[in-house]
C-alpha cells in the first residue's frame, strides 16, 4: 500500500513538472513572437524615418548643375547613414554601405565633371550570385524600405 502511494505521488510530481515545462515553453514562444513583432515594428519605423528624411531633401535629378547634383547625392547619403548606423545585421549594413560608396563615387565624378567636362555616370554595385544589390537589400530590409532603396539606387535620375 505504501509503495502504491509513493508511486502515485511520484507520478503526480512528474506530471506537474511536465505541465510546468510545457507552460514555460509556450510562454517562451509567445515572448519570442512578441519580441519579433517589436523588432519588425522598430525596423519598419526606422525605414519610414529614412523615407521622411529623404523626402525633405532635393532629389539629385531635380538639380540643374553637376555641382548641385553632387551636393544632393551627398545629402541623401548623410540621411541614409543615420539609418545604416541603427542596423544590427552586419550583412545588411555592409550592403547599404556598398550602395552609399557607389553613390559617393558618383558624387566625386560629378565634381570632376565640372573641371574635366567628362560626364559622370552612376555605376551600381556588381551583382552577387546574379542578384543585384538593390534586389538583395529589398529582400533583406522591411517592405517600408522599398521606396528609399529604389530612390537611392538611381541617383542619376
Amino acid at each position: 500500500m505504501a509503495g502504491i502511494s509513493v508511486a502515485a505521488a511520484v507520478i503526480v510530481i512528474v506530471l506537474c513538472a511536465g505541465g510546468l515545462a510545457v507552460l514555460r515553453a509556450v510562454s517562451g514562444f509567445r515572448d519570442d513572437a512578441a519580441d519579433a513583432r517589436e523588432d519588425r515594428r522598430l525596423r519598419d519605423g526606422a525605414c519610414l524615418e529614412l523615407e521622411d528624411r529623404l523626402n525633405r531633401l532635393v532629389p539629385p535629378g531635380a538639380t540643374a548643375t553637376p555641382q548641385a547634383r553632387a551636393v544632393a547625392v551627398r545629402d541623401e547619403n548623410a540621411a541614409t547613414r543615420i539609418y545604416v548606423g541603427r542596423l544590427d545585421d552586419q550583412r545588411v549594413e555592409d550592403s547599404w554601405r556598398e550602395l552609399l560608396d557607389a553613390r559617393t563615387a558618383f558624387a566625386e565624378g560629378l565634381d570632376a565633371q565640372v573641371k574635366s567636362r567628362t560626364p559622370a555616370f552612376f555605376v551600381a554595385p556588381a551583382p552577387r550570385d546574379g542578384v543585384s544589390l538593390t534586389d538583395q537589400l529589398a529582400r533583406w530590409s522591411p517592405a517600408a524600405c522599398a521606396g528609399p532603396i529604389r530612390r537611392l539606387a538611381a541617383p542619376d535620375l
